[in-house]
């Protein structure tokens, strides 16, 4: 199943930012055959290549994990936040999140939002380096 998402999340990525599987191989450092056999979910990428590829599209690597069904549940301003390497107070507070009470978050809760999306991501990461 993560080999799918993974391999949907390249094309994906690969579409919108209008490559060819041969020019986005060749500036990613890898084959035409090896990125297309990633698309197609037939060869799951090594960590060194997933983050290579994260490189490329300037995502983070965990966000190669979020099938199509998820994407669509975020709205822009999220996919943005999802993709970003790192995020910071400011951008969490660009979110205008409030709690279900109606009140804005506090910094200190937007600290922790941002503490457990990098505990979030580095278990993914050794989810992924344990798959290898």
């Amino acid at each position: 199943m993560e080999n799918r998402m993974i391999g949907f999340a390249v094309k994906r990525l690969r579409l919108k930012k209008n490559k060819t599987v041969e020019e986005a191989a060749k500036e990613i450092g890898i084959s035409q055959s090896y990125l297309s056999r990633i698309e197609n979910n037939s060869q799951a990428p090594s960590l060194k290549v997933i983050n290579q590829i994260a490189d490329y599209f300037n995502v983070h690597s965990s966000y190669l994990l979020f099938d199509e069904d998820s994407l669509n549940s975020f709205d822009e301003s999220e996919k943005e936040l999802l993709s970003k390497e790192n995020i910071n107070i400011d951008d969490l507070k660009k979110l205008n999140i409030v709690h279900d009470n109606g009140s804005k978050i506090t910094e200190e809760e937007l600290q922790y939002v941002i503490d457990r999306l990098k505990e979030l991501r580095s278990l993914k990461e050794s989810y992924l380096k344990d798959k290898e």
